[in-house]
């Protein structure tokens, strides 16, 4: 056999292989490049958001720090991180220092608005609990002792357990219902950490129940 004609039949055979098969290569390399590339620059474009986003939050920090005589200007700072970068973590957080604002200030729809801005669309769930709970106070305040028992009936709690349930035995408590609100206590006592100190205050609110119940 003439190894130089075998040769030049696996070189013809690879030619042709090549000449059929090189326009889907060629397609998938330059597909697979653009989707590593298009990858690493989505990676930069969120970093570089958050990055932009977290400058504006500190900077709100600083300016609520000093006192209601800025705190239009922490407004307008927080409202800003809310338009421009509702995709990071720091617009949750900002609502939240927005509706505190308003809340201080007596605008009590501006507060919910945000509250619920925040439960909405926040991307952290400790914003998104943060948040029910505190419109769930609002609620309380205003006497919508149901609306706010609905508000805090969720599936998962992700660790705030102790939080929901002592707002629930604090709603039942006000809505005369003591057996309810003995047993949220209690949930909110078993749903603390193990090194907390705040299970005497669960304890004093069980305490009072029962001190109630005898009178």
């Amino acid at each position: 056999m003439d190894l130089n004609l075998v040769e030049d039949d696996e070189q013809e055979k690879a030619r042709k292989w090549w000449k059929e098969n090189r326009a889907p290569i060629i397609s998938g390399v330059v597909l697979g490049l653009s989707i590593i590339i298009g990858f690493n620059w989505w990676n930069e474009y969120k970093t570089g958001r958050g990055e932009a986003a977290s400058i504006i939050y500190q900077e709100m920090i600083n300016t609520d720090a000093d006192g209601n005589r800025v705190a239009s200007q922490a407004s307008v700072l927080g409202q800003q991180i809310i338009d421009q970068y509702d995709d990071t973590s720091y617009a949750g957080k900002a609502a939240l220092i927005l509706a505190r604002i308003a809340y201080d200030n007596k605008d009590i729809d501006g507060a919910r608005e945000k509250l619920n801005w925040a439960i909405e669309n926040s991307k952290q769930f400790e914003t998104v609990h943060t948040a029910r709970l505190r419109l769930a106070t609002i609620l309380m305040v205003e006497n919508k002792l149901n609306e706010a028992l609905d508000l805090l009936s969720v599936d998962s709690m992700d660790g705030f357990e102790s939080h929901y349930y002592e707002m629930r035995g604090d709603i039942y408590l006000s809505l005369q219902q003591a057996d309810k609100a003995r047993d949220a206590y209690r949930a909110a006592i078993d749903g603390l950490s193990a090194d907390s100190m705040y299970e005497p205050v669960l304890k004093m609110k069980l305490d009072a129940i029962a001190t109630g119940s005898k009178s």
